[in-house]
């Protein structure tokens, strides 16, 4: 079936016009990469997976194949539209928009959890922009002339944003906008139809974009990384990431990282705080990131009292928050405890010990042995 004559003659303008009735405001469209870069990129991420850098995200791995080949997702794919979502609101430790966490033992959340999960808000506008855009698909022919993804595909979803334009990859690794900072989520729309591309002039270079790149000397990302886990410019080792630690890895946390790991529960935003092209970044317009769910933090006390399933879900039910389940916020605030914490924690880790599996139950006394020695000091034993 044929694309809607309609915008056949200004595909862009019509495209972009929609997207910007969903605030969607950052959008490029890229072609699929020659032979010769696919193979360079696919040499780069294969040597980045053989370091044992992607930790125990397995799927990563298998992801491979398919990171630079739309096509191999969607048959037939011509065109890789790329847009951004912004979701940077203020509100800081002790703003008083929710509560005064400087003066409490509690535990961090990144920024992009304070409100809605963004899978279901982000990917909830891009079908609606598919559908207007594409038309209303009635068949099944129709159907495969589109997929949209929002972080749930393989594709390098940071690589094909540079390569339509809308931004460049900052040595934190994370795609950077001169308007939005690095505080936006990307999100993907494969088709078969043939669009016009939004790109740099050679969009495979790492130090080629019309949106900028970071200043020359800059090293803040680098040396703020409390882990280690920024080895270099563009080098990230995701196994030491905070973010993975909180979030992705299920386990038990090393320990040689745990007191590296701060007051972090979920995520962490240390490389974008630091980073000077995030200073004049403006609010986000998106009310389901505004409304906040989880917030900027938790009071570690309260979360190492959830017994349950439905007390967690209570809490946490439409925030991203949701995807490391009651063990897990658990075991990231047992971890929190033991570097933050004080006397207030020693009894709801003893009950922790009481009730949790013997994994949570190894990183509760780890947190205890912390809160001890801290106090020790403190008294000056």
């Amino acid at each position: 079936m044929k694309p809607n004559p309609s915008f056949e003659q200004h595909p862009l303008d019509r495209l972009q016009a929609l997207a910007n009735e969903h605030y969607i405001h950052l959008l490029g469209v890229s072609t699929l990469p020659d032979p010769l870069v696919k193979n360079r990129m696919n040499d780069f991420y294969a040597s980045w997976i053989h370091r044992g850098w992607a930790g125990t995200m397995n799927y990563l791995k298998t992801h491979g194949p398919l990171k630079y080949s739309p096509e191999a997702i969607l048959p037939g794919c011509k065109s890789v539209i790329v847009v951004g979502l912004p979701y940077y609101q203020k509100g800081d430790w002790g703003s008083g928009k929710t509560m005064d966490l400087k003066n409490m033992a509690s535990g961090r959340i990144a920024r992009y959890a304070w409100g809605r999960d963004y899978h279901k808000t982000f990917r909830k506008k891009l079908l609606e922009l598919g559908k207007e855009f594409f038309g209303n698909p009635s068949t099944t022919a129709h159907q495969r002339e589109y997929r949209v993804f929002v972080d749930s595909g393989p594709l390098d979803e940071r690589f094909f944003a540079h390569a339509s334009g809308i931004g460049f990859t900052g040595r934190h690794t994370l795609t950077i906008n001169h308007e939005l900072g690095s505080w936006f989520f990307l999100g993907i729309i494969l088709t078969t139809l043939d669009l016009p591309a939004m790109k740099p002039t050679n969009p495979y270079e790492s130090s080629i974009s019309p949106r900028g790149t970071c200043p020359k000397s800059c090293t803040r990302c680098i040396q703020v990384c409390p882990t280690g886990a920024l080895q270099g410019p563009h080098a990230l080792d995701a196994s030491k990431c905070i973010s993975y630690l909180t979030i992705e890895h299920r386990g038990a946390i090393p320990l040689e990282l745990r007191p590296l790991m701060g007051d972090w529960i979920f995520g962490c935003d240390l490389c974008q705080e630091v980073c000077p092209l995030n200073l004049r970044v403006q609010e986000t317009a998106i009310q389901d990131f505004l409304v906040l769910r989880a917030g900027p933090g938790q009071d570690l006390v309260e979360l190492l009292a959830l017994k349950t399933d439905q007390q967690f879900l209570k809490r946490f039910a439409g925030s991203p928050v949701m995807r490391v389940k009651r063990e897990g916020i658990i075991r990231n605030a047992c971890i929190a405890a033991g570097n933050k914490g004080g006397s207030e924690c020693i009894g709801p880790l003893l009950e922790v010990i009481k009730r949790e599996n013997p994994l949570i139950q190894d990183h509760a006394r780890w947190a205890l042995d912390r809160i001890h020695e801290g106090m020790e000091v403190r008294n000056g034993l």
